[in-house]
Order: structure tokens, then sequence, then C-alpha cells
């Protein structure tokens, strides 16, 4: 695969639209070898998406509502929480580390899609004490979390000291 350039950016290089392919046949041979593995790389980047922790990246998604002369661009970002605190409450802030995951927010920003997971890895194989759950902001009893446009407070019930998880978060930029 094609390690993209710019982690921010995780698309680009974009497809060129048009292609001056070689007549002689060893290297256009090559050559569609070649353009055949980048689309790979490109097209399953966009499908399956590039997470990075406390950054946004585009996640390949195109909205159009309201007028389709608009289209929207589709982001996501993660919190990694390596894991929960012994305490009942997590804050994630601009300063805290974990960190909160979404650098410049603005009034055209939107949410289209939030939710968590929390894993414990069972301590043996095939031992089944391995516990993997996800929640949305309200949703598991276990935990839940509420975000602003600066913090996320995830709260607990029970202890999750053995745990590990991600917030995830699916937005617009330009969503207004």
């Amino acid at each position: 695969m094609t390690v993209p350039t710019n982690p921010q950016e995780p698309f680009s290089p974009f497809l060129p639209t048009t292609f001056n392919i070689p007549e002689e046949e060893d290297r256009r041979k090559s050559f569609l070898v070649d353009e055949f593995s980048n689309f790979a790389d490109v097209i399953n980047d966009k499908k399956i998406g590039v997470y990075l922790q406390a950054a946004e990246t585009l996640n390949g998604e195109k909205w159009f509502y309201k007028t389709t002369g608009v289209t929207r661009n589709g982001y996501q970002a993660i919190a990694y929480i390596p894991s929960f605190p012994n305490s009942t409450t997590l804050t994630l802030t601009l300063t805290t580390i974990p960190q909160f995951p979404i650098p410049n927010i603005n009034p055209q920003f939107v949410v289209t899609h939030l939710w968590g997971s929390a894993s414990k890895p069972n301590t043996t194989v095939g031992s089944g004490n391995g516990d993997y759950f996800s929640f949305m902001a309200k949703g598991d009893s276990r935990i839940s979390f509420t975000m602003s446009d600066t913090t996320i407070v995830i709260t607990t019930t029970t202890d999750l000291r053995a745990y590990s998880g991600f917030i995830v978060v699916e937005y617009l930029r330009d969503g207004i």
C-alpha cells in the first residue's frame, strides 16, 4: 500500500482523470500494474478510512442535503483511552491526555455519528472472560458520555480499570 505523504489528507494523491499509456508492450504492462496498484491503494483507503488519534481525517463520505449543489465531506477522529480511570468520570479536554480529538470546531460543525467502544481482553485463550462492547452517548448501562465543542465527559457505573477503548466521532466541517 502507498503511504499517504500527508496523513491529514489520507486520500491524496487523488487519481488523475487522464493517462498517457505507453505504446510499447513491456512499458505498457509495467505502467498498468503500477496504476492498478495506485487505484487499489486510493480506493481501499477511501472505503476503509484512516483513523488518527487526536487528529481529523477525511472518511470518504460525501453528504448532499438541502441542496445537491453543495458537497459536504465527512471527517472522522478518535480519542484512544488506554485505560479507564478508577473513578467513575474521565474528562477529555484540549489539554488532557488522552486529548479531545477534534481541533477547531466552528459554528458550521455537525456531528453525524458518535459512539464508543471498550474492551477487556481475555486473560487466556478460550477462557471466556473477555468483554467487548460498544456504546452510544447514552446506551450501554456500564458507560456513557457527553460531548461539547471542547470536552468529552465519560461516566461509568462500574469499575472499568481493566478496559481500554475509543470514542469515535464522525462529522461534517461545513454542515450548515
